[in-house]
């Protein structure tokens, strides 16, 4: 849904314009448009970039696919590199807060100092596993399913740099509705530098994507200062709206997503997990998230670790399609109508589960 507007009469304003556009604001004008309404078209919207050759496939894609890419599964060792927070809001074509908008993340790794070539690896790997050069302890890639306010939030680390790109992000953004993701990119407003201090070859200007944006607009839009938030690690953080020209639609069923309880079954070898049951259609896909409470958590990006934060992980699930079967996917894609039994050892917070869908032939987080 939605949020209402207010709207407000029209009113006299000034904006410094091109001659092009000046003759459009005196139409606006004249046809009695509102300012909100007016801004609405100016705003920035995020360039559609190429989506890159590193994109991981499906079984490069781990289990573990939450916001916080420094660690991976239970690893208690933390990936290589600068912490680095990116916080914002994902907004439609007019600046209207996306519920339901599927973000993914993913960029290379961060080779330590001295490290031959000072090159970075990608979790994308040809073969049925990651790519086994990229550091172990990095996930590599993270999503988020963002709630009634837009806002999404990622822990990561600063990327890395390979020959002939400058520092860079990869997101995909999927709105409710899409078959597809979009694809953008997030650059650092820098002097560009390897691990051992020395410029890097490309920087911004040179870098064949961010040279590629033409409109400058959208080039600033894509490029942030990334502050320091924390002395005694260095953590660096930044934040970016991220406005798609595009409107979601939403489904007729049954919304954008639903919550359901858990109840307890018996599982393998004497232990006991939770069962899912929703009504399921023939080519929906299904995710179980396991926070369901959909909270506007703003952009703040310190306290990760407090129970506040650490309870909007937004981990998808693994499950299994039978109570003793393995945790093998976090998604499953219907062939029938029907109910659909999901079982998980997680258990679920507040008592409840969100449970995301995507329409069928939607992007669902892999190609």
């Amino acid at each position: 849904m939605k949020p209402n507007r207010i709207l407000t009469p029209p009113h006299t304003f000034h904006i410094p314009l091109d001659r092009r556009r000046f003759f459009k604001s005196m139409a606006l004008a004249s046809a009695g448009f509102t300012l909100p309404g007016y801004l609405a078209e100016a705003l920035t919207y995020a360039p559609e970039v190429t989506q890159g050759p590193y994109y991981p496939l499906a079984n490069n894609i781990p289990l573990d696919k939450d916001n916080d890419l420094i660690h991976l599964n239970n690893n208690l060792t933390a990936a290589t590199g600068i912490i680095t927070y990116v916080t914002g809001r994902v907004l439609d074509a007019s600046g209207n807060p996306v519920k339901g908008a599927l973000v993914e993340l993913w960029h290379c790794d961060s080779p330590s100092p001295n490290t031959a070539g000072a090159q970075c690896n990608y979790l994308y790997s040809a073969s049925a596993t990651r790519n086994p050069a990229m550091d172990a302890n990095f996930q590599g890639f993270g999503q988020f399913l963002t709630g009634t306010g837009g806002f999404y939030k990622f822990r990561t680390i600063k990327a890395g740099l390979y020959n002939s790109r400058t520092r860079h992000y990869h997101f995909g953004i999927t709105f409710p509705g899409m078959t597809a993701r979009k694809t953008t990119q997030l650059f650092w407003n820098e002097t560009t530098k390897d691990t051992n201090g020395t410029n890097w070859a490309t920087q911004n200007s040179n870098d064949s994507v961010w040279a590629g944006i033409t409109d400058a607009n959208q080039r600033a839009s894509v490029t942030k200062d990334f502050t320091v938030v924390d002395v005694a690690t260095g953590a660096v953080a930044t934040s970016w709206d991220i406005v798609m020209n595009y409107t979601p639609v939403d489904p007729t069923y049954p919304g954008s997503g639903f919550v359901v309880p858990g109840s307890v079954v018996a599982g393998p070898g004497g232990t006991n997990r939770f069962q899912v049951s929703i009504p399921a259609y023939t080519n929906y896909t299904y995710e179980v998230y396991g926070n369901p409470t959909l909270l506007n958590f703003g952009s703040n990006v310190t306290n990760w670790t407090s129970p506040y934060l650490t309870n909007l992980s937004w981990a998808a699930l693994p499950f299994a399609l039978t109570p003793a079967g393995a945790l093998a996917t976090n998604k499953f894609t219907a062939t029938s109508n029907g109910t659909l039994n999901l079982y998980l050892t997680a258990p679920p917070e507040k008592g409840f589960y969100f449970i995301s869908f995507r329409v069928p032939g939607a992007n669902t987080g892999i190609p």
